[in-house]
This record gives C-alpha cells, sequence and structure tokens, in this order.
C-alpha cells in the first residue's frame, strides 16, 4: 500500500510541476440545472485497444471513475437520487462496475487518490441502477448530465460499450418560492419583481400569478407586456371578458410606445390574436 500511495503522490507531483499533455486529460463538465449549478471534475482515460471491463474495469472491482485524481461532483443544492438525498458540497465519485447493474458511490473524501484511501465510513450515498449495452462505443470515458429538465435530469456514466442513467432531481420549486417570497417582501420592489413573480406563477399555475399581473400592471401602466401577461392568467382561469380588456390595452399601450420610438410594435399580431381569441 505504501508503494501505491509513492506512486500516487509521483504522480501528482508530475500533474502540477510541468504542463504536459495527459494521456487521460482532465474534463470539467459545469451545468446549471433549474436553479442548482453542478461542477463535475475528471480525467477522461481512453480505451486505446483494450478490452475495458476485462483489461481495465473488473466487475465487482471498486474503481475510481476515472484517472489519475478522484471524480468529484459539487453542487451549489441538495440533490435527491432515488436512494436518497446529497446535501450541497463537493463529493468524490467512484463505481462499482457490476456486470449486470453499477453502483455509484457518493463518498466525502475529496481529498484522497482514487480508491486507494476509500473509507465506508464516508459514504454518503449508493445509487444502483442497470447497465444499458449497445452498439455504439464510447472510447473516452464520459460523465456528463442528460435529459436536463427544470427540476431533474440524469447523471449519465459511459465508456467502452456500456452506459448508465442515475436519475437526479433538484429542488427548483422550493428554492423558486423561497426566491419570489424574499423578493416580494421587499416593500421598495419594482414593477419587475411583479412581472417576473406574475410569468412565474402563470407558468408553475400559482393561484396568485393574478395578483401579481395586477399590481405589475398597476405600477406600470405603459408597459403592454405587463396587460399581456394579466391576460393570458385571466384566459387560463376563464375570465375570458376581463382578459379581453387586459389584451385590448396591451395593444394600447404598445401601439403608443411604437409610436413614440419611431419602431414598429414587434408583437401587435401576437397581442391581435389574443384579443381575437377572446372576443
Amino acid at each position: 500500500m505504501k508503494t501505491i500511495y509513492l506512486i500516487a503522490a509521483l504522480s501528482a507531483a508530475a500533474l502540477t510541476a510541468q504542463d504536459l499533455p495527459q494521456l487521460s486529460p482532465k474534463a470539467v463538465v459545469e451545468q446549471r440545472i433549474g436553479l442548482t449549478d453542478t461542477k463535475l471534475t475528471y480525467w477522461r482515460p481512453s480505451a486505446r485497444g483494450r478490452d475495458v471491463y476485462n483489461e481495465v474495469v473488473q466487475s465487482g472491482q471498486h474503481w475510481r471513475l476515472g484517472a489519475n485524481i478522484s471524480t468529484l461532483l459539487t453542487t451549489s443544492t441538495e440533490i435527491l437520487f432515488k436512494s436518497g438525498s446529497v446535501p450541497a458540497g463537493t463529493y468524490s465519485l467512484s463505481l462499482f462496475a457490476n456486470d449486470g447493474e453499477w453502483t455509484l458511490v457518493i463518498n466525502r473524501d475529496i481529498e484522497g487518490w482514487g480508491v486507494y484511501a476509500y473509507d465506508e465510513k464516508k459514504d454518503v450515498l449508493r445509487i444502483t441502477t442497470p447497465i444499458e449495452v449497445g452498439q455504439m462505443r464510447t472510447e473516452s470515458l464520459l460523465i456528463y448530465w442528460d435529459n436536463v429538465q427544470k427540476s431533474s435530469a440524469d447523471l449519465v456514466v459511459s465508456w467502452g460499450d456500456r452506459s448508465a442513467r442515475f436519475p437526479v432531481s433538484f429542488p427548483t420549486e422550493r428554492i423558486a418560492k423561497e426566491n419570489l417570497d424574499k423578493a416580494l417582501a421587499d416593500p421598495k420592489a419594482e414593477w419587475t419583481v411583479y412581472r417576473n413573480a406574475a410569468r412565474y406563477g402563470y407558468e408553475n399555475m400559482m393561484p396568485e400569478s393574478e395578483e401579481w399581473a395586477r399590481k405589475a400592471a398597476s405600477m406600470k401602466g405603459d408597459n403592454w407586456y405587463v396587460h399581456y401577461l394579466l391576460a393570458q392568467i385571466l384566459e387560463s382561469k376563464g375570465k375570458k371578458a376581463d382578459a379581453l380588456k387586459s389584451a385590448q390595452r396591451a395593444l394600447e399601450a404598445g401601439l403608443v410606445e411604437a409610436k413614440k420610438t419611431s419602431k414598429p410594435f414587434g408583437s401587435e399580431a401576437e397581442v391581435q390574436a389574443l384579443i381575437q381569441r377572446l372576443k
């Protein structure tokens, strides 16, 4: 074991002492998912003609999920896997690459060299998922986010002819509501705060959206969009008569603004279509 640590230490020194090309180059993947910022840092080994799952990673082997130093995942908020949650922070990732399924290990130790100093007591979570075996081959290890939605995404590990997806959920709705509450509680909140809140509320079918849109319209009556947004919200609630009035105000405000700037009202057709739908 001392020999392994010595090799690791010498390799680390070589990586930092001089800038030379590596067989397994560093990769950094930064991805915002909803309101969570994530960062994956890993070193990408390539197959280079080897049988990956015989010569490099054996079934049942605890693998550091990359080359050189530990693979790291950083998340700005708590995230949720199917087997449990992971608090905000930075963690090392490793993998048990079994024949039919892979188990992802999330561990608090980010200083260890790969899995040589692995301590199971520092595990935060383990997630097991079936592997996919396909015709496509990934020459160099690939770790990335796929199927990115507002509150979810898949953490994908792919190398050789095998890959695995680890679904993850993100607390987007909770954080958004907290941000809304904080912004709206400010007695000096601008009309744009209410406009943004109303738009988000409309998109997420929040009952408060009408109140916020009316507030924005009362604060900035010459802005066509706040009236248009209010009209959409009222229409979604079945209040067609009130929605029509707001849509007509939106058209009037847009045409007035266009006349002032000597430019055409770019959204006139869109507003006119809403008016016709409401008549």
